[in-house]
C-alpha cells in the first residue's frame, strides 16, 4: 500500500475543504455576517495549513497506485472531510453540540437532506453553505463512482462503468481531477438552467441558488421552512423536478447529450436502461398516490413522486405522496437512482441486474436440461459476474438491518427506526418526515444522530467498500 500517495491526496482533500470554507467566508462578508465570516476564515486557514503540510511533505510520492490504495483513500476521504467541514457549523453555535453539528454536515455532504435546524432561523451564510456542501458532495460521489468504484468492480458486471471510464494501470488518482472537471461542468450547467428557470418563475435569486444546488445534487435541503407550495408556483416546482431527474440520471449519458446536442443523444438519454427503470418506479408511485390521495392532489403526487425516486425528497404540499403507505415509500427510496449520479439508494442498475438473473434462474428451474444464459442490454453475462451484485445486496440488507437495531437500541420505536435507517442508508433524509410526519430529527438524541451519520456515510462509501475497511489485509503494507 502506497501510504505517501494516499497521504498526498488526503492533503489535497483538506485543501479542497479549506477552499470551500474560504468561499463561505466570502459569502459571510457579502451578507455582512462578519462573525460567521471570520469563523469560516480562521478554520479555513488552519485546515489549509494542515493540508498544505501533508501535500508538501509527500509531493515526491510515487505516481502510481493500486486499486487497494484507491479504496483506502475512498474510505479515509469520507471519514476525514466531514470531520473538518463540521467545525464552522459547530463554532457558529446554531447546533446543540458537536454530534448535532456533525450530523448536519454529514447530511449535507452526503446529499441526504436530513436536518434538525429551522431554515428560517439560520443565517444566510449557513443556508448557502449547506447548499454548496450538497452540490460538492454530489459531484464527489459521482466522480468516485466513475473512477474508484468502477475500477474496483472492473471484473464484475460493470455497475459503475461508463464512457467516462478508461483505465490505465496506476492512474486512478490523476483521473480524479479530469473526471471531476467533466462531471462538475455537467452539474454546473444543469444548476444554471435550474437557477434561470426558478428566477423566471418569480423566486428570489438567493432561494433560487440554494434550491438549484440542492436539486441537482438530489440533496433535499431548502432555504425556507414549510412546503414548497407556500413560496413557489407550479412552473418553478416543475423546473425543480426536472433538475432532480437530471441529478438522479446517469451523468455519462447526460454528458453525451450536452456534448453532442443531437436528436440521437436525446433519444439515448430517454431510452437508457436505468432511466427507463426510474420512469417505471415514478409511474408506479404516481399510481399508488392517485389511489390514496385522489385526483384533486394529482399534481402534488406527480411532483413528489419524482422527488422521492430521485432521492431528493422535497415536500411540495401537505397532501401528496406521503399519503402512500410508508412501506412503499421506503421501497422506492431504497432502490434509488442511477449508479453514476448524485442520487443515493441501492441503485437502479443493481436491481435490474438482480431481476434479470433471478428470472433466468427461475427459467432454468423450469427447464433443467436447457442451457440458459443471462442477457442484459444485449450482452451475455456469466453467472460469476453477478457475485459482486448479490454480495452488495446482501451487505446492503445487513447494514440496513444493523441500522434498525442500532437506532432501536438508541431509543427509537421500531417503525421509526426502520424509516430512519432507510432514510440514512439511502441518503434521502426527508423520507422520515414523509413516512412519520409527527416525528422529526429535532427530537433525536446525540447518539441517534451519530448512528444516522454513520449510515449516511456507509450509503455514500458503498457498503462493500465500507465492510472491506474491517479486513486487516486492506491496511497491510
Amino acid at each position: 500500500m502506497s501510504v505517501t500517495r494516499i497521504t498526498l491526496w488526503i492533503g489535497y482533500a483538506l485543501l479542497f475543504c479549506a477552499a470551500l470554507m474560504l468561499l463561505a467566508a466570502a459569502f459571510g462578508a457579502a451578507f455582512r455576517e462578519i462573525a460567521l465570516s471570520g469563523s469560516f476564515l480562521f478554520i479555513s486557514l488552519i485546515t489549509a495549513l494542515f493540508g498544505g503540510i501533508l501535500a508538501f511533505t509527500t509531493r515526491s510520492a510515487p505516481v502510481r497506485e493500486s486499486t487497494r490504495d484507491a479504496m483506502v483513500f475512498l474510505i479515509l476521504f469520507w471519514l476525514a472531510t466531514p470531520a473538518v467541514l463540521f467545525l464552522p457549523l459547530w463554532a457558529s453555535g446554531v447546533t446543540a453540540g458537536p454530534a448535532h453539528a456533525y450530523f448536519e454536515t454529514v447530511s449535507a455532504f452526503t446529499t441526504t437532506g436530513a436536518s434538525a435546524l429551522a431554515a428560517d432561523e439560520l443565517p444566510r451564510t449557513l443556508l448557502l453553505w449547506r447548499s454548496v456542501l450538497q452540490f460538492c458532495g454530489g459531484i464527489v460521489s459521482a466522480v468516485f463512482a466513475v473512477v474508484i468504484l468502477a475500477a474496483l468492480n472492473l471484473s464484475g458486471t460493470g455497475v459503475h462503468r461508463s464512457k467516462l471510464f478508461t483505465l490505465r494501470k496506476g492512474e486512478l488518482f490523476t483521473r480524479l481531477v479530469f473526471i471531476g472537471k467533466v462531471i462538475a461542468g455537467v452539474y454546473i450547467t444543469v444548476a444554471v438552467f435550474c437557477f434561470t428557470g426558478l428566477v423566471l418563475s418569480g423566486l428570489g435569486p438567493f432561494n433560487a441558488l440554494c434550491l438549484s444546488l440542492s436539486a441537482v445534487s438530489t440533496g433535499g435541503l431548502t432555504p425556507q421552512d414549510g412546503s414548497l407550495s407556500t413560496y413557489m408556483n407550479k412552473f418553478g416546482v416543475m423546473v425543480l423536478a426536472v433538475t432532480c431527474v437530471f441529478g438522479a440520471a446517469n451523468v455519462a449519458i447526460v454528458w453525451d447529450f450536452m456534448r453532442l446536442k443531437t436528436w440521437g443523444s436525446f433519444v439515448r438519454l430517454l431510452r437508457n436502461y436505468e432511466h427507463r427503470g426510474l420512469f417505471v418506479v415514478i409511474a408506479a408511485l404516481i399510481v399508488f398516490g392517485f389511489l390514496y390521495a385522489g385526483f384533486r392532489n394529482m399534481f402534488a403526487v406527480f411532483i413528489e413522486a419524482v422527488f422521492m425516486v430521485s432521492t431528493a425528497g422535497f415536500d411540495y404540499a401537505v397532501i401528496g405522496i406521503d399519503i402512500v403507505p410508508p412501506s412503499l415509500l421506503i421501497m422506492a427510496a431504497l432502490v434509488g437512482g442511477c449508479a453514476i449520479s448524485t442520487a443515493g439508494g441501492l441503485k437502479m442498475i443493481r436491481l435490474l441486474l438482480l431481476m434479470s438473473h433471478a428470472v433466468t434462474d427461475v427459467e432454468r428451474m423450469s427447464h433443467p436440461s436447457k442451457i440458459k444464459q443471462v442477457r442484459f442490454r444485449g450482452a451475455v453475462l456469466q453467472d460469476r459476474a453477478f457475485m459482486s451484485v448479490w454480495m452488495y445486496f446482501f451487505g446492503y440488507t445487513l447494514v440496513f438491518a444493523a441500522g434498525i437495531v442500532a437506532l432501536g437500541a438508541a431509543g427509537l420505536d421500531y417503525p421509526v427506526a426502520v424509516a430512519a435507517s432507510a432514510s440514512g442508508l439511502s441518503n434521502i433524509g426527508p423520507l422520515l418526515d414523509a413516512t412519520f410526519p409527527l416525528y422529526s430529527y429535532e427530537s433525536m438524541t446525540g447518539l441517534q444522530m451519530s448512528v444516522l451519520s454513520t449510515l449516511m456515510l456507509l450509503g455514500r462509501v458503498e457498503v462493500l467498500a465500507a465492510l472491506a475497511a474491517f479486513t486487516p489485509s486492506l491496511w497491510r503494507k
